[in-house]
């Protein structure tokens, strides 16, 4: 896959090379219209009836060595909004704790197929903005060390090689996909990192009854997900369709972080 770059400088405001990029942004996100054809041909995914607005709250643990240890809270709000040409989108926003302060992503993703439409990222030393236009995503990345003067500032062009997820909906794509015994299947998700489109292994464990801390005995799938270096697994309620749990293992630190649902539950998916 290959990837261009060109990276600028800049103090306060972006270079005038890179403000048609920034309109770009703009349009793509505001104006394109999207294709609502499944990402992975013949694989559908099931969304279900999602309200204006909606907010979910988890409650985060770290294990490290056997040891656990409250790590503060997931907050996701999701919202239904109309796109162009009569388009319904569906946009998700997650705070969390992240890098000594708060990261806070908003995905954008076409409601029926949460194929990728857009995605900004505000971290404590960096921002990024994207825009999926075609086969390509497109954007600007603005890092800021401790002390520094003035902030880097990459543009990036990635090609995908078609429709995509974006990982930061990796628990909602796996909700609504047609889970059921001996579920398996490979989908793209979008990790910028890694040069954009990632192949990951989504496969059903097994369905069985779970206890929540906040929620109680329920019937799930659980489902594992290949994340490069970070399994995850998902634990989905069966009825509802809402994501009870997730948990990522970060091999190389020998750790893990469990999101425990506290939110209660919706009579609909989502």
């Amino acid at each position: 896959m290959r990837v261009n770059v060109v990276r600028a400088r800049r103090s306060t405001k972006l270079p005038a090379s890179i403000l048609p990029l920034a309109i770009v942004l703009v349009s793509a996100c505001a104006h394109a219209p999207r294709d609502a054809t499944s990402v992975v041909p013949g694989l559908a995914v099931r969304t279900g009836q999602v309200p204006t607005t909606d907010t979910v709250v988890y409650r985060r643990s770290i294990t490290r060595a056997g040891q656990d240890s409250v790590a503060g809270t997931r907050t996701v709000v999701l919202r239904a909004t109309g796109g162009p040409g009569g388009d319904r989108l569906l946009e998700v926003e997650q705070r969390f704790p992240g890098g000594g302060g708060e990261i806070v992503d908003t995905a954008v993703a076409d409601l029926h197929t949460l194929r990728a439409v857009s995605h900004r990222s505000h971290q404590p030393t960096r921002t990024m903005r994207f825009a999926f236009v075609g086969n390509d995503v497109v954007g600007i990345v603005v890092s800021r060390s401790t002390g520094d003067a003035v902030a880097r500032v990459d543009t990036v062009r990635q090609s995908l090689g078609g429709a995509i997820f974006d990982s930061n909906v990796i628990e909602l794509v796996v909700a609504a996909l047609p889970l059921q015994p001996q579920f398996t299947a490979e989908l793209p998700f979008f990790i910028y990192e890694r040069g954009g489109r990632v192949p990951m292994q989504v496969t059903v464990r097994e369905r069985s009854m779970v206890a929540f801390p906040a929620l109680g005995q329920r019937e799930v799938w659980v489902v594992a997900v290949g994340v490069p270096d970070a399994p995850a697994t998902v634990w989905v309620d069966a009825r509802t369709r809402a994501v009870l749990r997730v948990r990522y293992d970060i091999v190389a630190r020998a750790m893990s972080f469990t999101d425990d649902r506290v939110t209660p539950l919706p009579s609909n998916p989502f």
